[in-house]
């Protein structure tokens, strides 16, 4: 009765859920876990990411945490089914595929056949996004019996749309429109489901590439996408929506009504940090006004879109940038030689681009020899036909070496000053890392020497003080002032050495040379009531550096919490797998802005040790709103938490 009163508040929680309330949502889900509570916070985190993708991580995450605690393997999968499609999103793919795979086995072991289709689907999704298409298809093949047997007219429904899309990246529209209409005949029972938003936005894109294009199908699959996200308040779709619409007034020749829709999409791809979708608006907007004749516009709008390009390192709408803007310098500046520089850019991403589709087309291969389940299908589907087949192999093979031999000499001389350039960046920057190494390093050996002379030098005396001082008490007669005085005197000496055990522990705890990072983060954890600490994953003694730079990491962010945030609870959360461990510091306190974080002496140490390390941190944190600390590192194989 307890829990079920416990999701009742929930789903009242949600009607005015933002901002602080998911905290108290989470914490009171905390105090609350079993499977229904976990299930409603996945429910609850799918409708927060249509609107806040950061939020809709936390309550995964806190779910994730949950099912790992009272061993909910159902929950574990959900988990990496939810989180890792807000990853994708982000470009985390390798973290995102080694997630779904922990969770396919996880399934398998199970024997849960929903749950193993469901991951095949998630980890072809995965390959799709690195354009892996061959391989994801394998995978979608997997999957598509038990969906099309199992009477789920949503699920199959969704796996008919990613099968749209990979023949649309294939450039196989005719193919792609006959998944796209099965599914679109699934979801006529749902006119206002998110799902058939996607299939009409994906079908639109597969109409408006078919040979002839078919415009008037393209604009009312638009129109009715645009009424689904509307109605949903779903943000991310209605701006990808507005995009196409100011495609097709473009192709139309309607620059002015293309440019309103593009406007319209930039705002809302800004205000939900969408860096994709900002940038292909804004390379949208630009074309319309080169096309309408306001030069300086059209270059201002396409400049701030190759710079977004550039960053993002998507050279298919970087070369696209090139192109208007050396239609610019002809048109605007008539600078033909800027223009044939700018053409050259573009021809020179070309190349690159084609470079790319090769190294995946090898990946493609090194994949499928290396999947167990491909050479199975390949034996049963093609067991008459082995030879042919081989010879195709080597054939593709050879093709594909050569082309990449003919592409290795026309670049290495284009190339060869810019490989020398950035070999010597490189060694300024590992410079760098190996002095800041001999740093932590040596802060490391001064700390272990400080504590051994705190403790055997300075605490041996103080002993010795504290037992002449006792024997001159029992063993002389002294007056009542004086034995007051002395018995002062032993109390400061006690206070003095056990202040002198908490420095030598903070500056090298003896649990963590001895038990290892956990033990020694539970301790410090336990010693202040308001912080809770989990660990997740691999146990594994690590290289004692890295332990020690972790555990200073988490000891300086919670004194950070402590001292600054006013915050009431804070979460230590780590996860360790086998090749990296990061670690998370939570709080519910004030927060700050996080542009003015890089000030702060604490945490630019912080950043340093990472760096050192190799690592990544990000900070999420706004003003009365908390502050979250994320830190990755990598483990090398070699690694060993043993002293030497």
């Amino acid at each position: 009765m307890k829990n079920l009163t416990f999701i009742l508040l929930l789903l009242v929680a949600w009607i005015s859920t933002h901002g602080q309330n998911i905290d108290s949502i989470l914490r009171a889900a905390r105090a609350n876990p079993d499977t229904a509570v976990i299930n409603r916070l996945y429910e609850l985190g799918y409708k927060v990411e249509l609107q806040d993708h950061e939020a809709a991580k936390r309550i995964y995450r806190t779910a994730g945490e949950l099912s790992e605690k009272i061993d909910y393997p159902v929950g574990r999968i959900r988990f990496a089914s939810n989180y890792t499609y807000l990853l994708n999103l982000e470009g985390k793919l390798d973290s995102s595929l080694t997630i779904n795979l922990k969770a396919l086995e996880l399934a398998r072991e199970i024997g849960n056949e929903e749950r193993i289709n469901g991951a095949l689907v998630n980890i072809g999704n995965v390959y799709h996004y690195k354009r892996l298409y061959n391989t994801a298809l394998e995978y979608y093949i997997q999957a598509l019996p038990y969906f099309e047997k199992g009477g789920n007219p949503k699920s199959l429904a969704g796996l008919y749309d990613v099968m749209q899309v990979f023949y649309q990246r294939t450039e196989q529209p005719e193919q792609g429109i006959v998944y796209g209409k099965k599914a679109l005949e699934l979801m006529k029972d749902y006119p206002d489901d998110i799902i058939r938003g996607h299939i009409l936005l994906n079908l639109a894109s597969l109409y408006s590439n078919c040979v002839p294009r078919r415009w008037e199908e393209h604009l009312e699959c638009l129109k009715e996408a645009l009424r689904i996200a509307e109605a949903t308040d779903y943000i991310d779709m209605k701006a990808s929506v507005l995009n196409n619409l100011g495609n097709y007034y473009l192709q139309k020749f309607d620059y002015k009504t293309a440019e309103v829709y593009g406007q319209e999409a930039l705002a809302l791809h800004d205000s939900i940090g969408d860096m994709t979708g900002y940038l292909v608006s804004l390379r949208g907007i630009a074309l319309c006004n080169l096309q309408k004749g306001d030069y300086e516009k059209a270059e201002a709008y396409a400049t701030e879109a190759l710079m977004l390009a550039q960053e993002q390192e998507w050279d298919v709408e970087e070369r696209k940038c090139y192109q208007i803007l050396a239609d610019l310098a002809l048109l605007k500046d008539r600078d033909y030689v800027k223009s044939q520089k700018l053409i050259f850019k573009f021809d020179s991403l070309g190349n690159e681009i084609l470079n790319d589709n090769i190294w995946r087309a090898n990946e493609e291969l090194r994949i499928k020899y290396e999947t167990e389940q491909k050479e199975f299908q390949i034996e049963s589907l093609h067991q008459k036909h082995r030879s042919t087949l081989l010879i195709s192999i080597i054939g593709g093979v050879a093709l594909i070496l050569g082309l990449l031999a003919m592409l290795f000499l026309w670049l290495w001389a284009r190339q060869k000053r810019r490989k020398a350039e950035l070999q010597l960046r490189q060694v300024e920057q590992e410079k760098q890392l190996v002095a800041t190494r001999s740093i932590l390093e040596g802060e490391m050996q001064e700390r272990s020497r400080l504590a051994r002379d705190l403790h055997d030098g300075l605490g041996g005396i103080l002993s010795a003080a504290k037992i002449n001082m006792s024997e001159l008490k029992n063993g002389a007669l002294l007056e009542f002032p004086d034995v007051e005085s002395i018995n002062r005197i032993m109390s400061l000496l006690d206070e003095s050495l056990r202040e002198l055990r908490r420095v030598a522990h903070h500056l090298m705890p003896e649990s963590l040379s001895r038990y290892g990072l956990k033990i020694a983060l539970s301790d410090f954890c336990r010693t202040v009531e308001k912080i809770g600490f989990a660990w997740f994953g691999e146990e594994e003694r690590l290289e004692r550096q890295l332990e020690i730079v972790v555990y200073r990491i988490v000891h300086e962010l919670v004194n950070n919490a402590l001292k600054y945030s006013e915050a009431t609870h804070i979460l230590v959360h780590i996860v360790q797998d086998a090749d990296r461990i990061s670690l998370t510091v939570e709080d519910n306190g004030k927060g700050f802005d996080t542009s003015a974080a890089t000030t702060g002496t604490g945490l630019q140490n912080i950043r340093t040790r990472v760096a050192a390390l190799g690592g990544n941190m990000d900070i999420f944190s706004a003003e009365n709103e908390g502050t979250e600390v994320h830190v990755e590192l990598k483990i090398k194989n070699n690694d060993t938490g043993t002293d030497s």
